[in-house]
């Protein structure tokens, strides 16, 4: 937690994000949760067999702590009856003419480089979701080919409808999809906390990095059992 310890120890003149959430306001956010990430497929195993120090950290911190913690959150969520979000990421058209030019190229040199693309369109393993984390009946799933689900899925309309005010946001990764998609819908008005053991980036420099510029303006970062108990519950273990 040493962006908590950088946060006391700097002199910020901005006020920080404060806001209280309310349980039948508030929805569960899992993003990008896919086996394209697991270590035996797609860029996960491109980075378990190729790139061992980043598989060092990430692979036992996805195993270890993130699927555990958000599994743990999503048991509180189903006891309660309260909303789950989830979104995946990845090309709507199997030749990913769907997605940015970005996007396309970085798929192209991956394939050329790597062997593999970065994502991967519907009917493929890799874009599913994680047997652990799976979805169930009455869970909204709403795919992006973007990082935020704000910019590319219409996700603002889906969560107002709802009467969603507050989102607990967890996923892959950090400095990604989710700190992308938390800003974004800040600044629509929600409020938005960050769950700093439900998500990872492949680095715990970047992971630390964004937490620490995250929390000091446009949202607040805590831990599962935080939230949890913020939301007036105590920790479970999934089953």
């Amino acid at each position: 937690m040493k962006w908590k310890e950088q946060i006391i120890q700097s002199r910020w003149p901005i006020p920080f994000p404060e806001f209280t959430v309310v349980p039948g306001t508030t929805a569960l956010l899992i993003i990008d949760m896919q086996y394209y990430l697991h270590p035996d497929y797609g860029v996960g195993k491109v980075i378990k067999e190729r790139f061992p120090d980043v598989a060092h950290y990430f692979i036992p911190r996805l195993k270890e702590i993130v699927v555990p913690n958000i599994g743990r959150l999503q048991e509180f969520f189903r006891r309660n009856s309260m909303r789950i979000v989830f979104t995946t990421i990845g090309p709507e058209l199997p030749d990913g003419s769907d997605m940015i030019r970005r996007r396309r190229n970085r798929d192209s040199h991956a394939v050329k480089d790597l062997g593999a693309p970065h994502l991967f369109p519907k009917d493929a393993k890799e874009h599913e979701i994680l047997q652990e984390l799976s979805p169930r009946p009455g869970e909204l799933v709403i795919n992006k080919n973007c990082s935020s689900p704000f910019n590319c899925g219409g996700i603002d309309q889906i969560l107002r409808n709802m009467g969603i005010e507050s989102l607990i946001v967890t996923g892959l990764s950090t400095d990604a999809c989710v700190v992308t998609t938390a800003r974004d819908a800040a600044d629509r008005g929600y409020n938005c906390i960050i769950v700093e053991d439900a998500c990872a980036a492949f680095d715990p420099l970047s992971h630390e990095a964004e937490l620490f510029s995250y929390a000091r303006i446009f949202g607040k970062v805590m831990t599962s059992e935080e939230v949890i108990a913020q939301l007036g519950g105590r920790t479970v273990t999934p089953a």
